[in-house]
């Protein structure tokens, strides 16, 4: 007969599951899919693209509904993801110096992939402007796509795929601002940065349990990284990396609940009403865009992160985390293809002049999305399958746990 303690333990196991959380988050992509598609008056753009004023009748504007789930409600997310960095840094498979700068390096690799094959299907006006839109990677989704294979996955590939996806968003937002193509304000982005110093000194300050510093802080950068035009949710990262580790785990108690009940699954409904049409691709430059953007999703990643990986091993720079092979790596690197959201942000601002291309573009996104799991997956789970049957012998040892991983060349 089972007590209230052992409901109690259940249902927290349950909404701390990866793969309930990647399952909410695909049911509410599909249920958005599905709304966007049914016959009617466009009520899912209805919904979620109209504008919200700060009060009835000013005029004053916050965003449409799917920029607050997307800038608000996944500030929860990045909290959950920056509290999990935070622990990997210290005592887990990034704790290794060289470990941790395998996932950068694999990051700045699958950009310039992505872009170089992305340019290689566009080489002139319209859509070679476009080169910064598979850039970047959704950290919720491809997380989620890693939770379906479960334990068939080392945590180590977990753990550096989080890594890569955030410094991936951090890439994207700095081609925005490298191209011109984002409205950044210097001055409230001056301001972000002498927050998260000061979030810094105090967390240095009062090395306790107190998390509230961190979560405080992290409104008025919220606020400053919105008007400075970068992501906000990211001030959800930097909390998170800068709560005391003896709060963590009070904190984590809290946020994942709310972000696996409620903001993934809201997430997915928000982001995946595309409207599919193979009249996107009608338009002049729309199909160089779409075969770019799905091929470089898929091949400029997988190349790009895989090539710069096995280069920074190869001259001593970085190493790969302890149980991860380079076959994990491969196909941590086709997941690492999936992304859409900052992706399409990207694209809306780089072709604000012609929406025709941004709707080329989510249809590259969503295909190159779809091969990149399968790819991926096929992958993790091939080398699960042959691990199991003694094929591929583990060479780390409980006595060595950062041995030299194997050469690149026998592995890749």
């Amino acid at each position: 007969m089972t007590g209230p303690d052992d409901r109690q333990r259940a249902a927290r196991r349950f909404v701390t599951d990866e793969v309930v959380g990647g399952a909410l988050l695909a049911a509410g992509g599909l249920a958005g899919l599905v709304w966007a598609n049914v016959p009617g008056r466009g009520s899912y753009a209805t919904v979620w693209e109209r504008g919200i004023s700060v009060l009835p009748g000013t005029g004053h504007q916050l965003g449409s509904a799917r920029d607050l789930v997307n800038g608000g409600l996944m500030a929860v997310f990045f909290l959950v993801i920056g509290l999990e960095l935070g622990r990997e840094r210290r005592e887990g498979v990034l704790a290794d110096r060289r470990s941790a700068a395998l996932p950068v390096v694999g990051a700045a690799g699958g950009m310039v992939g992505a872009a170089l094959v992305y340019l290689a299907w566009n080489t002139s006006a319209p859509g070679v402007r476009g080169w910064g839109i598979p850039l970047a990677t959704d950290v919720a989704v491809a997380l989620a796509a890693l939770a379906v294979l479960g334990r068939r996955v080392p945590p180590g590939v977990r753990a550096w795929l989080l890594a890569l996806a955030v410094a991936d968003d951090l890439g994207s937002i700095a081609v925005l601002a490298v191209t011109g193509a984002s409205d950044l304000r210097p001055v409230a982005l001056a301001g972000a940065a002498v927050v998260v110093a000061v979030m810094g000194l105090v967390r240095a300050r009062w090395q306790g349990e107190r998390a509230w510093p961190a979560l405080v802080g992290a409104v008025p950068l919220w606020y400053l990284l919105a008007v400075g035009g970068v992501e906000p949710a990211l001030a959800g990262v930097a909390a998170g990396l800068l709560v005391p580790p003896a709060a963590a785990a009070r904190v984590e108690r809290v946020a994942v609940p709310i972000s696996t009940l409620v903001v993934l699954p809201v997430f997915g409904l928000a982001n995946a009403g595309l409207t599919l049409s193979v009249r996107a691709l009608a338009p002049v430059g729309a199909t160089g865009v779409f075969a770019g953007v799905a091929t470089a999703r898929v091949v400029g990643k997988v190349a790009g992160i895989t090539g710069a990986s096995v280069l920074a091993v190869r001259i001593g720079g970085a190493r790969l985390p302890p149980g991860v092979r380079w076959r994990h790596l491969v196909g941590g690197a086709a997941v690492a293809g999936i992304g859409f959201t900052v992706p399409v942000l990207v694209a809306t601002a780089v072709y604000s002049d012609r929406p025709a291309l941004v709707g080329a573009a989510e249809l590259g996104l969503v295909a190159g999305s779809a091969v990149a799991f399968v790819l991926g997956a096929g992958l993790l789970a091939a080398v699960h399958r042959r691990e199991r049957a003694g094929a591929v012998p583990r060479r780390e040892s409980a006595a060595s746990p950062y041995a030299e991983p194997d050469d690149p060349e026998e592995e890749t």
